[in-house]
């Protein structure tokens, strides 16, 4: 019985050596080993009586986090969600996300966010942003670079909807912009 313990634990310390070691080497081996694919999801509404652009952008918690530190220059116990939150968390995720979720104008100009607020459940954080009062043509194109700093593989899905229009589509690091075309029903 001993023997069949020492060699799962000789097993297992390999895989976890093997999982890691061919991690990038400044990226959490947390962040990796939680989710086998890097994916966030950005969906984007137009809300007819505030004049505005509303979205809602969806990263894992660990993801954020590690993009937050990298940001940053620092370790942080961000601990998102939790009662021991970092003080700065909602800042920080502001300036992450506004630095790297953009919409762009017909004219090339950046469409500015604000902070609207965050909801945390477990593994996914939702990061509510609304743009400035705008005109519902205001959109030309979709850049976003989040988490690409950190995964080669990271996808941010992008959907936008203007009534019953919407636009869809996939930022990698091959292909990070797109032009927004409503697609109607």
């Amino acid at each position: 019985m001993r023997n069949a313990a020492i060699i799962l634990t000789m097993f297992f310390t390999a895989l976890v050596n093997e999982t890691t070691s061919s991690l990038p080497h400044d990226a959490s081996a947390d962040a990796i080993i939680h989710h086998d694919f890097h994916y966030s999801r950005l969906v984007i509404d137009w809300n007819h009586q505030t004049q505005t652009w509303q979205g809602i952008l969806r990263v894992f918690t660990d993801d954020i986090e590690v993009a937050l530190n990298r940001m940053k220059g620092t370790e942080t116990a961000w601990r998102l969600g939790d009662n021991r939150e970092h003080p700065s968390a909602d800042e920080a995720l502001f300036a992450y996300a506004s630095g790297h979720w953009h919409l762009i104008s017909p004219h090339s100009e950046t469409v500015s966010w604000t902070f609207i607020g965050k909801e945390v459940d477990y593994d996914l954080t939702f990061i509510y942003l609304e743009s400035a009062r705008a005109h519902p043509d205001s959109l030309a194109t979709m850049e976003s670079d989040g988490l690409f700093e950190l995964f080669e593989d990271q996808v941010n899905e992008v959907t936008i909807q203007r009534g019953d229009s919407s636009s869809r589509f996939w930022l990698t690091a091959e292909d990070p912009s797109k032009p927004v075309q409503f697609i109607d029903p």
